[in-house]
């Protein structure tokens, strides 16, 4: 099975599960109003909708045209860098939303008693159906060497839905066995604040790493997957003659398409045999290609 393939059936998996999960979210959010739910299920609306999206630009971004020769690779980082926005702004506003609500309660007294009822058999089912997609997306892109950047994306998203769910589970069941009389009577009515904010604390830093690895890509610097830049490197220096002085082995990422720049010295008796040099190039390209479907290889002679 390619690579894209590899891609698209884990994201079409993704939707499927994703669907079920948004309705159910919204739907005991509508009923509870409780706004940390209103992050879980919002935020599964969002992972839903990127992953429709992530589908279609997974089937463009290897075609290649006289337009783009190279085909459309940088717009699977782009994807990545405006989800991960859209992710941090809704987070933002979820804080704000529950600081205002709080804020009433504390100042004015005014609140409502919050229902967690139907809260946590819901969080049950969404934490293992999160955690679950989350490893799905992780091992099938580790199939094609972590070279998805929408996977990544994914598996951060799904993996941020699953914490969420899985803290506003635990608070709902501790505010449920807060008696009404209680000292800690306060966490009925603002708990989903506490619990927001505690979230959003321990998962903001996700988002903010898949935007440094989309920017890094789009702008056209080096790969940054240590793990990947040993693999290809081995697979050069095997593959070239003994004699040849390599300077350098620099690596470019743009979505799942790798570009190698090797730049060679020369070689120990000082000629280059540009037949055979020919030969050793298509042999590193041949098992670059084995473990990364999309990949260009250009041996540069630096003197």
């Amino acid at each position: 099975m390619n690579q894209k393939r590899i891609e698209q059936r884990g994201l079409w998996l993704g939707i499927l599960i994703n669907t079920i999960m948004a309705v159910s979210g919204i739907t005991v959010f509508l009923i509870t109003d409780i706004e940390a739910l209103f992050v879980d299920a919002y935020f599964t609306v969002i992972t839903l909708v990127s992953g429709m999206v992530s589908i279609v630009i997974s089937k463009v971004s290897s075609k290649k045209s006289q337009r783009f020769p190279d085909g459309l690779f940088v717009l699977e980082p782009i994807f990545s860098l405006c989800q991960s926005l859209l992710t941090i702004v809704l987070l933002s506003l979820s804080v704000v939303t529950v600081s205002v609500k709080a804020y009433r309660y504390f100042a004015f007294g005014e609140g409502q008693m919050m229902n967690v009822g139907p809260v946590l058999p819901y969080e049950m089912v969404m934490v293992c159906l999160s955690f679950t997609l989350s490893w799905f997306y992780s091992r099938q892109n580790k199939k094609i060497n972590n070279s998805s950047t929408m996977l990544l994306t994914e598996t951060k998203g799904t993996l941020i839905d699953g914490i969420m769910s899985s803290g506003i589970g635990v608070a709902a069941l501790l505010i449920f066995l807060i008696p009404v009389h209680s000292p800690l009577h306060f966490l009925l009515y603002t708990g989903d604040f506490f619990v927001t904010i505690t979230l959003i604390a321990f998962t903001i830093k996700m988002p903010f790493q898949v935007i440094k690895l989309a920017f890094i890509e789009i702008s056209g610097g080096v790969l940054q997957n240590k793990q990947v830049q040993q693999k290809v490197e081995h697979i050069v220096r095997t593959n070239l003659a003994d004699d040849i002085l390599v300077k350098s082995c620099v690596i470019y990422k743009t979505g799942m398409a790798y570009r190698v720049k090797v730049l060679i010295n020369g070689t120990v008796n000082g000629d280059i045999n540009l037949k055979g040099l020919a030969q050793q190039k298509q042999k590193i390209v041949t098992a670059l290609r084995h473990k990364f479907a999309f990949m260009n290889l250009d041996l540069v002679y630096d003197a």
